[in-house]
């Protein structure tokens, strides 16, 4: 997929105040894992910032809750990584669920 049609699918998922709203008392992580389900079903993958700019939450602090995800305690959730191919000027890693998305499912890491 090109940059401008990631971009445009980054950018129409639903974020708090525009068709999709997180509960009162949600979790980061919730949140996190909502917007993570939401490009699944789109199959896109989504970089720290995209990430940050749909929760509100700061990148520093998605890139913990990534790392919770995949713990069994939170779920198991297979979460993909990989170099954003277009970005020539600076390493930018994307991340999706795996197909399947749950403990148990074939992914990478």
């Amino acid at each position: 997929m090109n940059q401008d049609r990631m971009s445009e699918v980054v950018t129409s998922l639903p974020v708090a105040g525009r068709g999709v709203t997180f509960r009162r008392g949600q979790t980061q992580r919730e949140a996190l894992l909502m917007v993570l389900r939401l490009a699944a079903g789109y199959e896109q993958w989504v970089t720290l910032a995209e990430l940050s700019w749909k929760t509100k939450f700061p990148p520093a602090s998605i890139s913990a809750q990534l790392r919770h995800l995949r713990k069994a305690e939170y779920g198991g959730w297979v979460v993909e990584k990989r170099r954003r191919e277009w970005e020539r000027e600076e390493l930018v890693w994307e991340y999706r669920l795996a197909e399947g998305g749950e403990k148990g499912s074939k992914g990478g890491k």
